[in-house]
Order: structure tokens, then C-alpha cells, then sequence
């Protein structure tokens, strides 16, 4: 991958320095609605890490929209556990892509992209514009429910819509990978598993953190195993805040980069240590029947994706890896977030929550 520029409308401005007079004019200039964007206003906006979120609203609908994203990603954003964000054009064409790709899949083959037994049909935001002049994509603003907005404390006891999301989402991800037949690549096991190891001595040891002997005992244990594995184009954030059940009953994936090629279990294993990592999953460190709900809505997500089959070890051992990544970046998100009196408590739900999930994943990989 090439080196990532700085697009110049951040650079000594600041993070979302875009004024709504800014951002409704860059969006009327593209929609050809006049220059001051008579009719358009901004609705809401949100400064994220990766992105700024501008929702624009039009009095009228115009080609059929009425309400838009504007988004400007922060492609100077850094993470432990996850790549930087895409520009603006390489998102932009990575929609374009996708809008064809189940757009095609929809034609040839009716069902193939269907993301729940009633038929609702897979696909993402529509693509509407570049505005380069302000680094941003101008999207379909989609209105609905995302996956990680039904996981909580109730899920335990109601799980079926949450169910249902995570269902579309393994048949998502699955139709997004053939996007490009690509050749296969022999993989080693062994080689991935001191990957990770070398994750536990660069970001968990500087934070006072280590895997679990158990962990280590399994990943120094693996022998060399060379196999061939699919490789696919890799969506690149993959996660339950990215997949949304659409108010018009289609499954809408966000935020594509399209920008790797890997193992398509890379995907798979961000979604699931993110998933499983929730602070809503915590109480079964104390109350052991929530794991077998938590580990009922994970085989829901893998089972559609793989269709019935078999989860590869090559998912397992990627998602230690995701599960270490993850676990730093819970930590720094809670010392943000959390009030002081409670930061310690946090951090030991934390510690012990991700401990609990990479024990068990070396297990399901020794097995």
C-alpha cells in the first residue's frame, strides 16, 4: 500500500473544522442545487476518530434523495488495532465497486444476495458524489439500526433481532469477498501464531499485559503447517457499528476500504473480537450462562458465512491476534472515557473479560 498524504483541507485546521455553511455549500455544489444550497441544511454532524459525520437534508428530493452523508475520513487516524482510514476517493471508489458488485449479484442470481430468509437484499450506502475540494464522499444517508445498537444487556433474553443481524452480516461479508476471484496462497500456521506472539511482546508488554500461559503454550506448540487458503479483496473494518438493518429491510455494510488482500478470516476475526469484546458481554465473567449466549450469537455470524461448514483454525488463531489488538485498544477507549473513580474497576473487567475469550479461543484451536 502507498504511503497515506494528509489531505490538505486538515492540515493546520484541525479535525472537523468544516462549518455547516462549508458543508451544505461543497454539497450543493455537486447536487447542482446553487451555489448557496438553497433548500439544504445541515441536520447533524459528529466528530469520530476516523471520520467526520455530516448528515444533510433537503426540503426537496433531488435524483430521489432526500438526506445525504457528507463524510471526510482523518487518514492521519492511528489505532493498534485497526489500519488507517481510506481517502475520501479510495472509499468512494470502493462504493462504486460494491453498488455494482450486489447490484450484479442481484441480477444474475436473485437470491445470492439475499441477507435474511424474507429476501432483503444486501448492499451498501449509495455513492453519489467525490467533493474534493473539501477531501469528503458524499453518500446515501442511511436510516436504520446497526448491529452494534442491539447488542446490550437485553440481548441475553431477547436475542432473536440481534440474531437475524448477525446472520446478514456473515451473508454480507460473504457476497463482498467474491467480489474478485484472486489464486489461493499457502499460509503456515506456525508463522502466523509467532505473528501474534510478537503482538503480546510489542503492545500488550509496554502496558503491563500478557497472554495468558495458556495461550502461549497453544501458539508455541503449533508446528508447521503450510496450506493453501482462499485469499479475497478484504472489506478492512469489518465490525458490528458497520452493518446496518436498513428502516427499507436491506442489510447496508459501511465504511469498505477495499484497499488489502488477505485471508478473508481477517475480516471475520475483527468483527467477532470486537463483537465478543463488548462491555455488554462482561457479566459472564460472574454469570456463566451469558457465554453461552455470547458464544450463540458468534456461531450465528460464522455460520452464515461459511454456510454450514466448518470454521477453519486459520480463524481461530487470527482471531488471538484480533483479541490481542483488541484488548489495548479497550484499555485506552476506557482511561478517555471512563471517571476516574471508576477507571481501575473498568480495566479489571476489561483484563479479565479478554482473558476469559483468548483462553477459550486457544482451546477451540488445540482441539
Amino acid at each position: 500500500m502507498s504511503a497515506r498524504v494528509r489531505p490538505r483541507h486538515l492540515r493546520g485546521r484541525g479535525l472537523g473544522a468544516l462549518g455547516a455553511d462549508e458543508a451544505v455549500a461543497a454539497v450543493a455544489g455537486v447536487l447542482g442545487t446553487g451555489r448557496h444550497g438553497a433548500g439544504l441544511e445541515v441536520v447533524s454532524s459528529r466528530l469520530a476518530g476516523r471520520s467526520t459525520i455530516y448528515v444533510i437534508a433537503s426540503a426537496a428530493p433531488v435524483d430521489g434523495l432526500s438526506r445525504w452523508v457528507l463524510k471526510q475520513p482523518h487518514v492521519q487516524w492511528h489505532q493498534d488495532d485497526l489500519a488507517g482510514p481510506v481517502t475520501a476517493e479510495q472509499e468512494f471508489s470502493a462504493l462504486l465497486r460494491l453498488n455494482a458488485h450486489f447490484g450484479r449479484l442481484q441480477a444474475d442470481h436473485p437470491g445470492a444476495t439475499s441477507g435474511a430468509p424474507d429476501g432483503s437484499r444486501l448492499r451498501v450506502p449509495t455513492p453519489v458524489a467525490l467533493v474534493p475540494e473539501v477531501g469528503a464522499l458524499l453518500m446515501e444517508h442511511v436510516t436504520g439500526r446497526t448491529t452494534r445498537e442491539l447488542v446490550n444487556y437485553g440481548s441475553a433474553l431477547r436475542p432473536a433481532s440481534l440474531l437475524g443481524a448477525l446472520a446478514a452480516g456473515g451473508r454480507f461479508l460473504r457476497s463482498l469477498h467474491a467480489l474478485e476471484r484472486l489464486p489461493p496462497a499457502v499460509v503456515d500456521l506456525q508463522e502466523d501464531a509467532r505473528r501474534i506472539l510478537a503482538i503480546a511482546t510489542e503492545q500488550l508488554q509496554p502496558r503491563g499485559l500478557a497472554l495468558p500461559g495458556e495461550v502461549v503454550e497453544v501458539l508455541s506448540g503449533l508446528t508447521t503447517t503450510a496450506s493453501v487458503r482462499p485469499q479475497v479483496v478484504l472489506h478492512g473494518d469489518f465490525g458490528p457499528g458497520n452493518v446496518i438493518l436498513a428502516d427499507d429491510g436491506s442489510t447496508v455494510g459501511l465504511d469498505p476500504a477495499l484497499d488489502t488482500v488477505g485471508q478473508p478470516e481477517l475480516d471475520l476475526a475483527r468483527y467477532v473480537a470486537v463483537l465478543a469484546g463488548s462491555i455488554r458481554f462482561a457479566p459472564e465473567l460472574l454469570v456463566p450462562p451469558a457465554t453461552a449466549v455470547r458464544r450463540r450469537l458468534v456461531s450465528q455470524l460464522l455460520d452464515a458465512y461459511y454456510d454450514g461448514q466448518p470454521v477453519p483454525a486459520a480463524f481461530e488463531l487470527h482471531l488471538l491476534g484480533q483479541l490481542a489488538r483488541r484488548w489495548c485498544r479497550l484499555r485506552e477507549l476506557a482511561r478517555q472515557n471512563e471517571r476516574p473513580a471508576l477507571l481501575a474497576t473498568r480495566l479489571h473487567v476489561i483484563d479479565g473479560q479478554m482473558r476469559l475469550l483468548l483462553r477459550e479461543t486457544a482451546r477451540r484451536l488445540a482441539a
